[in-house]
């Protein structure tokens, strides 16, 4: 059997009661199984391709325009993202709050590059990166 380390990790109570409730619903019997298997998911997730191998990527999350300046910081990475963003759709889900979703298209690490800078924005949350072939995958069948 494999060594077992133990770690702590402080949450605010209300932060905490949502995660029991959420992974009790998934049937977990306990914290430590759902926090493996979110480690393990999170692991796989970061497995990109690596360097400059081609991908076409969604990425989605949500601004804030109520902190600070995130619509000028969020414009400026754009602009220097250049050519790797396809095009951008912005949908406002309540007065202060957009949901943004961008396509990309380059360079795996390039594209990453662009997703962590947004995601270390202050005013973005919830950011999520789904990468897609940058090949047709029915076209390579032929």
């Amino acid at each position: 059997m494999p060594q077992v380390d133990r770690f702590s990790v402080s949450l605010d109570t209300e932060l905490l009661a949502a995660f029991d409730h959420h992974i009790a619903g998934k049937g977990y019997a306990n914290r430590s199984e759902a926090v493996r298997d979110m480690i393990r998911d999170l692991l796989l997730a970061g497995r990109l391709p690596g360097g400059d191998e081609p991908v076409l990527a969604v990425l989605s999350f949500l601004c804030d325009q109520r902190t600070g300046d995130a619509v000028v910081r969020l414009r400026d990475v754009v602009i220097e993202a250049g050519d790797l963003v396809l095009g951008s759709w912005h949908t406002p889900v309540d007065q202060d709050r957009d949901v943004v979703v961008m396509t990309l298209r380059g360079p795996s690490d390039l594209v990453q590059a662009v997703a962590d800078r947004i995601q270390a924005l202050r005013g973005t949350a919830h950011t999520h990166l789904t990468l897609l072939p940058a090949a047709d995958p029915i076209a390579e069948r032929s």
